[in-house]
């Protein structure tokens, strides 16, 4: 077995603490009800500024975080088919049943609003930007990052209780998560994003 230095096996236990501290407790407690339901978002609109405050790295820029206009046009277009094809689905089985799985009726409009503007935004910087970071510090391949990142993207939807939402966003953060690593912009993924998210909702499928 190599050895591994110093350095290198503590930016590996920081990353590992990140992922537990982030990703992994925060919507356990949730689900376990540990933390109340009704504050996950105050919860995610927490964690993400403290996401900024602790850089993966030292040398971690807002760039390596996804924040840039690089390739912002090619990204953009590329995400538009995806967005169509992971949408479809949801249209048809809508007018299949016709009957809403869940009932949001109720959810107002500053909801939609707040879940465009700021939830969205936050999650892909969360589950994209950012832990794709953290990924890069374990030395994961390509696969590994893609398929460990959607995983841990479904389980945060674990404080929903709800098996098809969990598959769904496993799906969909698989699919984002091909495309991120190709572009490195988190801009594309959260426009398809609050388009997928806002339908599912609407339609009453999450």
């Amino acid at each position: 077995m190599p050895n591994i230095s110093l350095a290198a096996r503590e930016m590996k236990l920081k990353a590992i603490t990140l992922i537990l501290l982030f990703y992994i407790l925060p919507p356990s407690a949730i689900a376990l009800g540990l933390i109340p339901y009704e504050y996950r978002f105050p919860l995610l609109i927490g964690i993400t500024p403290i996401m900024l405050l602790i850089r993966p790295t030292k040398h971690t820029t807002i760039t390596d975080l996804g924040i840039t206009s690089c390739k912002l046009r090619q990204s953009i277009l590329s995400i538009i088919p995806l967005t169509v094809i992971l949408t479809l689905p949801l249209l048809i089985t809508f007018f299949v049943t016709t009957t809403p799985r869940i009932d949001n009726s109720s959810l107002p409009l500053i909801f939609y609003i707040f879940y465009a503007l700021i939830s969205c935004p936050f999650q892909e910087f969360a589950y994209r930007g950012y832990l794709f970071c953290l990924m890069a510090m374990l030395n994961l391949g390509k696969w590994s990052t893609i398929f460990i990142a959607a995983i841990l993207y479904s389980y945060v939807h674990i404080i929903y209780l709800d098996i098809p939402t969990l598959l769904f966003t496993l799906l969909a953060g698989f699919l984002w998560n091909i495309h991120y690593d190709k572009f490195r912009n988190i801009a594309s993924v959260t426009l398809s994003h609050i388009v997928l998210g806002t339908a599912t909702i609407l339609l009453g499928l999450i």
